[in-house]
């Protein structure tokens, strides 16, 4: 501890500076100072899994003695060093390449190659097994530095976001049991491997990859998502490490960047996605208009992504890419859907002058014959925002009816008319907006919301009762539900239905802002009382 304090500049503890006289004496200068034991602080009953990822996790968040500790006594990974010339070394690197934010892509246990001596499959024979193989998909912000070479775990990022700076690594781990504890005895760089590979190989791989994807696809078992889930997770992350060699190895061909962007989005991956999306538009000049339109907007989830953690600096830089990007889009293509993607930029922004003006443009751009009616739906839809932000409750009606008409099934649709109608204090056309909304998304918690408020308002107590339950089946783990419910039997004098349900909003969500609400307005009527 005292030689990170050394390492990071930093002062130790208030606690330790208090206890130094104790510590010295006993510890530091201690005349008798016995054997070193030779144990460690790791739990002995991490499992394999979980050491290869606390080996990861300590590596990339500079705490090298940790990571020294998790490997065996003869790994090759040592690269013949003493554990402080290791950790030493290490950190010399670290400073250097300043490693952060660490992401997990997958954790797969491979399996191992058959034995010619055949074993049946069995506890006993689980529970002799002394070594085990994973592959793991991870990710790490860095800086690319000359020191890299003389670390000789660092992996090759086979792809790499320069914004960032965040590489994506395909390593394996051969884990054993030493002093009947696992630890890592060999790591293997399988993206460095793929590299290597030939075009055919490789096209080879993407195409098994594929039809195992397609294969589980259509023998997926409804009653074990988290399995499909894992799988799917493990097999596209590794595809991805494909096609980046394939990229490499052809780089002058638009089909293996756009196929590689492709998986990234099935992925779920916006950083990633940018990755390739920045080399199409860096590179290609076919469907230029159209990849700056996709990439303006991936910028953009990347950067509502940063503001959900609190990372200003970067939502705001990520913004102002993305406004950038989708500008050239619309000087390059001065579109209906070029200025519709700009519109709903600035409405997320809260510019919603420019925002209107954006989606007037788009709107006027709309063909007159063959219109993409989902287009002008989303321009409609984005009009009627701007307008409800602005408080122009009548204008944005005509733009919701419009989105209604064009597509019944718009997502929140009617839940804005009903509230735009009842901010105008039209409550009985709100009421069956909110209705036909419940018809199309019998999810939608605010609806349920905003119908018991209009019942309440007109001592419909019955009504507001009955649709509060019916939410409830609908939505049997919502504590808001749960919590309107409570507020409505409170209000009809039915005490303890209220505190029944009451305690089931406590019980699933005990600090939602409505279940503390309803529990004051009750605890406070009572005391009144």
């Amino acid at each position: 501890a005292l030689s990170v304090n050394q390492w990071r500049h930093t002062t130790p503890s208030e606690n330790y500076r208090a206890q130094l006289s104790l510590i010295n004496r006993l510890i530091l200068q201690a005349s008798e100072l016995g054997e070193d034991g030779g144990t460690t602080f790791i739990a002995p009953d991490l499992q394999e899994q979980e050491v290869a990822v606390n080996f990861i996790g300590a590596w990339s968040f500079g705490d090298f003695g940790l990571a020294y500790d998790l490997l065996t006594s003869d790994s090759p990974i040592h690269d013949r060093l003493a554990r402080t010339e290791w950790i030493e070394l290490h950190r010399v690197w670290f400073d250097e390449a300043h490693p952060t934010r660490m992401e997990l892509g997958f954790v797969h246990e491979r399996e191992r190659s058959q034995s010619a001596l055949w074993v049946p499959s069995s506890s006993l024979s689980n529970r002799l097994t002394t070594k085990k193989d994973y592959e793991v998909g991870w990710s790490l912000e860095l800086v690319d530095t000359p020191l890299s070479g003389t670390i000789k775990e660092v992996p090759l990022g086979t792809a790499v976001n320069k914004e960032t700076g965040r590489h994506w690594f395909w390593t394996s781990y051969t884990l054993v049991k030493e002093n009947g504890a696992w630890r890592v005895q060999q790591m293997r760089d399988e993206g460095a491997t793929i590299q290597a590979l030939s075009i055919s190989e490789v096209q080879k791989r993407i195409k098994e990859y594929e039809d195992a994807i397609e294969q589980s696809l259509k023998q997926r078992d409804p009653n074990n998502a988290e399995a499909f889930i894992e799988e799917m997770s493990w097999r596209l992350n590794q595809l991805l490490h494909y096609h980046d060699a394939l990229i490499a190895l052809l780089p002058l061909d638009y089909n293996t960047t756009e196929e590689a962007y492709n998986r990234a989005v099935l992925a779920g991956s916006p950083e990633r996605m940018v990755v390739y999306l920045e080399r199409l538009a860096q590179r290609f000049q076919q469907n230029r208009a159209d990849v700056l339109r996709r990439l303006g907007s991936t910028l953009a989830e990347m950067a509502f992504g940063y503001a959900r953690q609190n990372m200003t600096e970067r939502q705001n830089h990520f913004l102002q890419r993305a406004e950038e990007t989708l500008q050239e889009a619309v000087s390059l293509d001065n579109s209906a859907v070029s200025h519709a993607l700009l519109g709903e930029l600035l409405t997320s922004e809260e510019r919603n002058e420019d925002a209107e003006a954006e989606f007037f443009k788009a709107q006027a751009l709309l063909p007159k014959v063959q219109v993409d009616r989902s287009l002008e739906a989303s321009i409609e839809a984005g009009l009627g925002n701007v307008a409800m932000r602005l408080e122009r409750m009548n204008d944005a009606i005509p733009h919701y009816q419009r989105v209604a008409e064009i597509n019944p099934q718009y997502p929140g649709v009617w839940f804005s008319l009903g509230f735009a109608n009842r901010l105008l204090g039209r409550f009985e056309e709100a009421e069956k907006n909110y209705l036909q909304g419940l018809q199309v998304e019998p999810g939608d918690i605010r609806i349920y919301s905003e119908l018991t408020a209009i019942y309440m308002n007109r001592s419909e107590q019955e009504k507001a009762r009955t649709i509060m339950e019916q939410a409830i089946r609908i939505n049997p783990d919502s504590a808001e539900l749960h919590a309107l419910l409570a507020s409505v039997l409170f209000e009809t004098g039915d005490q303890r239905g209220a505190q029944r349900q009451l305690e089931r909003a406590e019980h699933i969500n005990p600090t939602a802002d409505l279940v503390e609400s309803v529990r004051q307005h009750i605890s406070g009527s009572r005391r009144r009382v």
